[in-house]
């Protein structure tokens, strides 16, 4: 019994691990994206200014 207790922590630990770094992925996605968004409005701006 002790064996499956250290296999399912194991797994357990796995399947935690692949989830924060999906989910770290998925927060750095919507950085990169909040960016692209604020650089697109910023140089939208500048080249209305510059008409």
């Amino acid at each position: 019994m002790k064996h499956e207790d250290v296999k399912q922590t194991d797994i357990e630990e796995y399947i935690l691990k692949n989830y924060e770094d999906i989910e770290q992925e998925k927060e750095q996605k919507f950085v990169d994206l909040m960016i692209e968004i604020i650089v697109s409005l910023t140089l939208k701006e500048l080249y209305e200014e510059g008409d």
